[in-house]
């Protein structure tokens, strides 16, 4: 479990920029479907308090903030964490235990669907027909000058220099742009780049091994999970008609062979920050049989547990997910435990509605409940739909 969020602490917020128009799109329309609404709302809430005057804020304190709008202490750190993994806010904390929140702005719009983590992740969040919608939104349109004729006279036809000593770029700094967004920052990534790097022809490298030519190979390795073999492999499919590397190729290839390996269109973004589960998904994960009958019941029959081993057996899920659903129909079922045959039913719809982990396990049975869903004791209808009953 992670240190709770002392609420008593204060903060300061910094920034070098002004949201304009476009930014709030692109934080709308782009960023807010992989960062939730909370942060979405946090990131906009530490704008706010910025003065335009100096461009940082007065030192406020934790649970003022949260109070104003309306943050629960958990929420408050989840949400940052998730604006700091996306590159919208760097944290910085001093040795008083105050914190200073350095805001970044965010990547224009071509930028963000060109990301190779940022854009594969969105198209993977939302749908095929909303992805395109979001495209066409930005997409400006260029001007057809097949037939017509440029006349647009150059800078130095129009003015003549006359820069003093005085009037130079130092002095007038502050408006010459925000400061850009270095994109995301993965640490701790497995792929080790030494071997791949080992590995590759670099004649195929215009330049030679850059830092971005790295950064490229492992952010694209952390995006699909490939290791330092199959990028290998891919770096060498990945040669064009001229016998040079292309980065653009890299990525189809690399989209086809996840596609071949896992049958699917796209790579789901997830968020490891659950401290709220913690603890009961490490119980799901880990618990035995006959200690969840045990902690769950006060008595029950041995076949209980043929049963539950069965389950393990026959039904295609991670443990953690199947006694999730053991313990959900335990108590709808008041106690009693049912065929596996039901549970395999169960288990179709479960799939059907992507509940593939016990973190998604946990979220749908809690989501379950407050749509008033339940799993039907008796109805032949019900159990023919995978045992619930949407209400």
């Amino acid at each position: 479990m992670k240190k709770a969020l002392d609420s008593n602490s204060k903060f300061s917020i910094y920034a070098s920029f002004c949201l304009s128009i476009d930014d709030v799109n692109t934080l709308s329309l782009l960023y807010a479907p992989l960062i939730g609404s909370d942060a979405f709302m946090l990131y906009f809430g530490l704008h706010s308090l910025i003065e335009r005057n100096n461009m940082k804020s007065e030192e406020i304190l934790h649970q003022d903030f949260m109070e104003i709008f309306s943050f629960k202490n958990a929420d408050f750190l989840n949400a940052r964490y998730k604006l700091e993994g996306i590159g919208l806010l760097m944290t910085y904390q001093a040795s008083d235990g105050s914190y200073l929140y350095n805001l970044c702005p965010p990547l224009t719009a071509k930028c963000f669907i060109k990301d190779a983590t940022l854009g594969l992740f969105l198209y993977s969040q939302i749908r095929k027909e909303t992805f395109d919608f979001i495209y066409k939104h930005f997409k400006i349109d260029r001007i057809d000058t097949k037939t017509v004729t440029n006349v647009t006279k150059a800078f130095d036809e129009v003015y003549d220099s006359s820069v003093t000593n005085d009037s130079t770029y130092e002095k007038f700094a502050y408006i010459l742009g925000k400061n850009p967004n270095m994109g995301l920052v993965i640490k701790n990534n497995k792929f080790d780049f030494d071997i791949f790097k080992k590995e590759i022809n670099k004649d195929y490298l215009e330049v030679g091994i850059t830092k971005e030519f790295q950064k490229q190979i492992e952010n694209l390795a952390f995006v699909y999970k490939f290791n330092e073999r199959e990028m290998v492999g891919l770096y060498n499919d990945s040669i064009n008609k001229m016998g040079l590397f292309d980065y653009r190729l890299l990525k189809k290839k690399a989209n086809l062979l996840f596609n071949y390996n896992r049958n699917m269109k796209a790579p789901i973004l997830s968020t490891k920050i659950e401290e709220d589960y913690d603890d009961i998904v490490t119980y799901l994960d880990n618990v035995s049989p006959s200690d969840l009958l045990d902690t769950n019941l006060n008595q029950y029959p041995s076949e209980y547990l043929d049963t539950i081993n069965q389950i393990y057996s026959d039904i295609d899920l991670p443990r953690g997910v199947l006694n999730c659903m053991i313990l959900k129909i335990l108590k709808d079922k008041g106690g009693e435990l049912p065929k596996v045959n039901y549970f395999k039913r169960v288990s179709e719809s479960w799939i059907k509605d992507n509940v593939f982990s016990t973190i998604d396990a946990i979220k749908y049975t809690t989501t379950l409940k407050e749509e008033g869903s339940s799993i039907a004791s008796s109805s032949d209808e019900d159990d023919d739909n995978g045992g619930f009953r949407k209400l």
